[in-house]
């Protein structure tokens, strides 16, 4: 008889400390939350170190041992409001929260310059009779959101994490699961220069650039996770109107004549809303939402592909800069029933 994945559950939670396993289930000080996953795991990467052939050796491998470990997964899931705040605050580094149970809670995320990415526990049961694993100092390296016009909200998030507790360990028995309503495509709008596009389908990507391979001698262990470059990009499929965004991304601008040497800039929004309003809030109406806001993003160059008779498509990649650096690169406004980010 197989084992069902659907018996296992996933539960995050913000570390007060590094090396301080949070657990997910504990209410004081901050409670976690439980994802309800699609699919993905964490898990162990090594490999099995296999000596070169020696002169004077056989034809065969005479041992091998085993190589250090890393882990390392992603979790697929349907984009929910309330989970989402920690999982953005994970990918980006900096939380304020502000609002009223009446009012509902919006937890502004915006990207962290010096402070690093908060270190996060992970509780990932495998089904009802495999294996509990408990993870400590995890961090978020890489995040994705994307929507059809015709489909629902959709994240992964990829996470790496230091240390791996036995096997042995206990479940939680108390889980905040993430209940709030799915999202669905004909809710959300892009909009460049404060003009919504004609978009079919979008993508938002973060991508910390945490190394995977910081062995040190003497441990089987990651050294540490340390941020490197952070990188925002969007993908947006439009039928355009005119070929304005074309001119913007190959010719500089969506007036120019000719091509020019610098690369035009302006500002994008992406805003999400749920049909469903959160609960006990006054007046009824008030919505989860989630609004992306980058001052400064960039078209990057994109070829016009007509084909036979189907309609013209754009594919265009939207790439966010830090023109100013006194504002940051992206701000984050989440709105849900939370009190604070998990």
């Amino acid at each position: 008889m197989g084992l069902i994945a659907q018996a296992g559950h996933v539960g995050i939670r913000t570390q007060a400390t590094k090396g301080v396993y949070a657990d997910p289930g504990a209410v004081a000080p901050n409670q976690g939350v439980f994802l309800y996953v699609r699919s993905g795991a964490l898990g162990g990467n090594r490999e099995l170190l296999i000596p070169d052939p020696e002169i004077g050796g056989s034809r065969d491998i005479p041992d091998a041992q085993l190589g250090p470990i890393a882990y390392s997964g992603e979790y697929d899931v349907y984009a929910r409001m309330e989970s989402l705040s920690l999982l953005l605050y994970g990918a980006l580094g900096t939380k304020a929260t502000a609002g009223t149970a009446a009012t509902g809670f919006t937890h502004t995320i915006t990207p962290a310059d010096t402070t690093g990415l908060p270190w996060i526990s992970v509780e990932e049961k495998i089904t009802n009779s495999f294996e509990v694993f408990k993870y400590t100092d995890a961090k978020i390296n890489t995040f994705h959101l994307e929507a059809d016009a015709n489909g629902y909200l959709m994240s992964t998030a990829g996470f790496i994490a230091l240390t791996q507790a036995t096997t042995t360990a206990t479940a939680s028995v108390a889980q905040r699961r993430d209940t709030s309503p799915l999202v669905v495509g004909t809710n959300i709008g892009v909009a460049w220069n404060g003009a919504n596009l004609p978009a079919k389908s979008f993508s938002l990507d973060i991508n910390n650039n945490i190394e995977d391979d910081d062995f040190r001698l003497g441990s089987l262990f990651l050294g540490d996770l340390t941020e490197k470059r952070r990188e925002i990009t969007m993908s947006v499929t439009i039928r355009p109107n005119d070929a304005a965004l074309w001119k913007t991304a190959m010719w500089g601008g969506p007036s120019a004549t000719t091509p020019s040497g610098q690369s035009f800039k302006d500002d994008v929004v992406i805003t999400i809303s749920s049909y469903e309003d959160i609960p006990a809030t006054t007046p009824a109406g008030t919505k989860y939402s989630c609004i992306f806001t980058i001052p400064t993003a960039i078209i990057a160059p994109f070829s016009v592909d007509p084909s036979g008779d189907d309609i013209l498509e754009h594919d265009i990649e939207i790439r966010a800069v830090r023109y100013n650096a006194a504002s940051p690169i992206m701000t984050v406004a989440v709105k849900n029933s939370y009190t604070q980010v998990p």
